[in-house]
């Protein structure tokens, strides 16, 4: 899959590990992980790239609840 812009799977895969690891905040104060969760769990339907969603996969179960 290539996104807008030109993303490949695995180059959208390492963007939303990198902020699903280390969250930005909202105004306050509170991480903002959990939208990109929300995010990753959308872009993975459309991957095609079987390394890349192995990746994100794996990220995003180490924060289950």
């Amino acid at each position: 899959m290539k996104v807008e812009g030109g993303a490949t799977d695995m180059e959208l895969a390492t963007f939303l590990i990198k902020h699903i690891n280390d969250p930005c905040e909202d105004l306050d104060g509170n991480n903002i992980r959990d939208f990109y969760i929300r995010e990753a769990k959308r872009a993975l339907l459309a991957f095609n790239d079987d390394e890349a969603r192995r990746l994100l996969e794996t990220t995003i179960d180490k924060y289950k609840d």
